[in-house]
């Protein structure tokens, strides 16, 4: 008798790099971004949801994250190091595989980075959504 086992790739399974562009005040950014960060910082998985800042002010959005309720027990919050652009910081979250969605303000994007966003986040079967002003796009 032989047994097989047949695996099924659903494209809905694979992870994916979305874009939000956003426009007006930072504080209106938060009546978008409070409910999809909730749910995502509650999710049942193992591994973090990172939000890669443009900033050098975590403080402030660690604040912003526990005054909207946002858990941070799942969240990890980085800030661009001295010479690290948000890209390149980007690239290496997803693709070392420890987080199950990484967030990520990047202002400025061409179709090269985002082939190399959609790579990274396969290799690390992670999922990525970029945000950005529309004053900056």
């Amino acid at each position: 008798m032989r047994t097989h086992t047949v695996t099924h790739s659903r494209e809905s399974d694979q992870p994916r790099v979305n874009e939000l562009i956003l426009s007006g005040p930072a504080w209106q950014s938060g009546l978008f971004l409070s409910p999809v960060l909730s749910k995502l910082a509650n999710e049942e998985e193992q591994r973090w949801l990172t939000l890669i800042l443009s900033d050098n002010n975590p403080s402030q959005t660690i604040k912003w994250l526990k005054s909207e309720g946002i858990s941070s027990c799942n969240v990890r919050v980085l800030n661009r190091a001295s010479r690290k652009q948000p890209l390149d910081l980007t690239f290496q979250a997803l693709a070392c595989g420890t987080s199950h969605t990484v967030i990520s303000w990047i202002n400025q994007m061409d179709q090269e980075d985002l082939s190399r966003l959609e790579d990274a986040a396969r290799s690390g079967q992670c999922n990525c959504l970029t945000i950005r002003s529309r004053d900056a796009a």
